[in-house]
């Protein structure tokens, strides 16, 4: 007796979403514009930007309501809700999107710089088609990038992908920290930004694709600020003592790039990784930082050395007071207190990227990091309760002199 057993075996395929998104003033394609299908808690699947004729085709990996946001720089934020099911592909077809622009009476083009161009997977954004604050960093650049977001953290995304590394002219820069690059390259050397996928430094060098990617910003120098030695200085000073200030060196040429940076403020901006490094808002009370940092990179046929070494240095004042009436009890509904925290903290980081090639043959390859950081801090706080509106008799009820005379007349009355 033979048994013969049948399975069926149900594969459910993707299904792609398509459509076109045009201006919807002027009906043209919209190139580079950032499509991306969210689940229906917002949580992101995938993105994607429009081709040079403004479509797009993105595919959903299950049935389901799924939310599609389309975003392009100077553009509302576009949302479509979308149903996939087994069935069919889905077609949008045109999707118009309204300019956010304020549009100028008497305005004058005299000339359109190409934003970005794409070559194969690798696009490419020319700088000088985007405005930028004098004497900002790249970070204000990238944030001006179509499909790009920074985020206060410094996390920066690339269609919807992580940046994890940050290349000049090809070699890593502040090997392993975006946060420092990002915060002190400055805008004026940048001629081009590429953004691409690079392999593993395991597939590059046995030439299997081992599926290890990860996303990468190329920052290319202008032609002639490459060679030789050139230096970049900020600085700005403000009422109460304020002040910031930022400096940029480096020494270029054929097998050897040293490029120095440093950044000192008493404004709450954190100009380094680990920081939100916002003028006036990196946190309760005042912070000031400083940052020193030096990165090299040497290049020949034989011998690659990446390396960077940076010291984070910052000091934290928090005070508090607070003042409050309980109505519900009798007894102490009148509080106030007071806190005052201070803070200090050091810290060294260094990264380095070493690669021997003796011959055709062998390959070794060495990615040592350290990471050393002190912190110390003090604190204190006062506080008091009365039975009657403390200010009443005194300006100051946690003052010193204040708290005798209180209890005075508290008890007296």
């Amino acid at each position: 007796m033979i048994a013969i057993t049948m399975a069926t075996i149900s594969v459910c395929a993707q299904r792609k979403i398509t459509g076109t998104v045009v201006d919807k003033d002027t009906k043209e394609a919209m190139v580079m514009t950032t499509v991306r299908l969210l689940k229906s808690d917002s949580t992101l699947v995938k993105g994607v930007v429009t081709s040079e004729t403004g479509n797009f085709s993105v595919s959903a990996p299950s049935n389901g309501n799924y939310i599609l946001k389309i975003t392009s720089v100077g553009y509302k934020d576009k949302y479509q809700n979308v149903t996939v099911d087994s069935r069919k592909d889905i077609a949008l077809g045109a999707i118009a999107i309204q300019s956010d622009a304020i549009m100028l009476e008497g305005a004058t083009v005299t000339k359109n710089l190409t934003k970005v161009t794409v070559k194969e997977d690798t696009f490419i954004y020319n700088a000088g088609a985007y405005r930028t604050p004098e004497g900002s960093v790249i970070e204000e650049l990238v944030k001006r990038l179509p499909g790009a977001q920074v985020d206060d953290d410094g996390k920066i995304t690339i269609n919807g992908k992580e940046v994890k590394k940050i290349l000049v002219d090809g070699k890593e820069f502040m090997t392993g920290d975006t946060k420092t690059a990002m915060k002190n390259l400055p805008t004026s050397i940048i001629e081009r930004v590429k953004a691409y996928d690079e392999k593993s430094d395991l597939a590059r060098v046995s030439g299997i694709d081992d599926g290890n990617e990860q996303t990468v910003l190329d920052f290319g120098i202008k032609r002639g600020m490459n060679k030789g030695f050139m230096s970049n200085f900020y600085g700005g000073v403000g009422t109460e003592d304020r002040y910031t200030s930022r400096a940029f060196v480096g020494s270029f040429n054929s097998d050897l790039k040293v490029m120095g940076m440093g950044n000192a403020n008493n404004v709450n901006d954190r100009g380094f990784g680990g920081g939100r490094g916002r003028f006036g808002g990196g946190g309760a009370g005042l912070q000031s930082s400083k940052m020193a940092g030096v990165n090299v990179n040497y290049d020949t046929e034989k011998l690659k050395l990446s390396g960077s070494i940076r010291w984070n240095h910052s000091d934290g004042d928090t005070y508090s007071r607070s003042a409050s009436e309980n109505f519900v009890s009798t007894v102490g509904s009148f509080s106030n207190n007071t806190n005052q925290n201070y803070s200090r903290g050091n810290s060294w980081n260094g990264q380095m990227r070493l690669e021997w090639m003796p011959d055709t043959m062998t390959n070794i390859m060495f990615r040592p990091s350290i990471s050393y950081s002190t912190n110390d801090g003090r604190g204190g706080s006062q506080s008091a309760s009365f039975s009657k509106d403390p200010y009443l008799f005194v300006a100051d009820p946690l003052a010193e002199e204040a708290i005798d005379i209180l209890r005075q007349r508290i008890r007296g009355s």
